[in-house]
């Protein structure tokens, strides 16, 4: 009789299935994409191997030790992810394919071990075949080998993520401003993964607990949550464009503070003769090349000059721009969403978020205010 974790996880294959093919139909290689539907169809495989411990289908002869042991391919691929996601050089990319080797030979033995013991009459015979090629030993070490290099795999996907998060959230463009909170949940989901491995290994390998214990239950339910947040973050993060590191320069001099100065005030009279901030897509790298300046000094000058960030910058612009329009009688028949994009948004959620951080009210709320005040 089914229960409710076999359920869960049968659940959780399914969705990981059509999640996985869904990801490589509907995103394929766009920011290294098919690396983590791969990942997702390989944490599938793992939930079916559980569902099929839990429901005892593994005293069937065919599916004893059915060679569905993807672990060690999991994180790997997951990393493969993150380095594509956040621009990393194509020889680096090459390099990380070396990660999947151990998954690839203990791979390789479980196979030939299940066809070794396919043949025989009994499931004891099977065992008797299993045993000779020291297949408890073995999978002992595929387990400790696992926790190791989840541990270390996630360390990287942390550092890798949260640097490109850090180099590129002060200049990206607003619009895609909200998507980079998922980078982040990527970095707590690769730490969260990999602790979840080895608390499981801990509790089994080490306290002997059996499967019905609440950390088995609970880290069962923690992949198959993992399926459908990697899904999000796939479909969602498809869209990130990438933003590669900018080449070095050639060093000169510091810029003086009087160049600086100039540069910032250069600046202003451009975003107020030319409303450069209306531009949804507006990036550090747009303002530099204005001004005959680096990226780097563009965004000292702009810290320097205004005491805030690139975003934050430019962002105050384009209140101060919906504020006008919101006190002004002939956009009163103009939507609240029209005059956001209006003035450089393109993204409805940010633009709420933003305006209410900058002015205390909703745009409704500052818009009736604003009319009260007229009449």
């Amino acid at each position: 009789m089914p229960t409710v974790m076999s359920t869960l996880l049968l659940l959780g294959v399914i969705q990981g299935g059509i999640t996985g093919v869904g990801l490589l139909l509907y995103a394929g290689r766009k920011n290294g994409t098919h690396w983590l539907a791969l990942g997702v169809l390989a944490l599938s495989l793992t939930l079916l191997r559980l569902w099929t411990h839990i429901v005892g289908l593994e005293a069937e002869p065919l599916l004893r030790r059915l060679p569905l042991s993807v672990d060690l391919a999991i994180m790997p691929l997951f990393y493969l992810y993150a380095l594509s996601l956040t621009a990393a050089p194509t020889a680096l990319i090459r390099r990380a394919f070396a990660w999947l080797l151990p998954w690839a030979l203990f791979m390789a033995y479980s196979v030939s071990v299940y066809l070794a013991s396919i043949g025989q009459q009994s499931v004891e015979l099977m065992d008797a075949v299993a045993g000779r090629w020291h297949y408890a030993l073995i999978k002992q070490i595929e387990d400790q080998l696992t926790v190791g290099l989840n541990l270390l795999l996630a360390a990287l996907i942390w550092l890798r993520v949260s640097r490109y998060h850090n180099r590129i959230a002060n200049w990206v463009p607003e619009r895609f401003a909200a998507l980079l909170r998922f980078l982040k949940i990527i970095m707590a989901l690769a730490l969260m993964t990999a602790a979840v491995n080895l608390i499981s290994f801990i509790a089994h390998d080490m306290l002997s607990l059996d499967d019905r214990s609440y950390v088995s239950q609970a880290t069962n339910v923690f992949y198959v949550a993992l399926v459908y947040l990697a899904g999000i973050i796939g479909f969602r993060l498809k869209d990130l464009p990438q933003f590669a590191p900018v080449p070095a320069e050639p060093s000169r001099p510091e810029l003086a503070e009087s160049e600086v100065n100039a540069s910032f005030q250069q600046l202003q009279a451009l975003m107020q003769s030319e409303q450069l901030f209306t531009e949804p897509d507006l990036n550090l790298n747009d303002i530099a090349e204005r001004l005959g300046l680096t990226a780097l000094e563009a965004s000292k000058m702009i810290k320097d000059g205004s005491g805030k960030n690139f975003r934050g910058y430019v962002n105050d612009f384009r209140i101060e721009a919906v504020k006008q329009k919101l006190n002004d009688a002939d956009y009163a028949k103009v939507s609240i969403l029209a005059i956001a994009m209006e003035s450089g948004f393109n993204s409805e959620s940010s633009f709420y978020r933003v305006f209410k951080a900058a002015t205390g009210l909703s745009p409704t709320a500052f818009r009736e205010r604003a009319e009260h005040s007229s009449d």
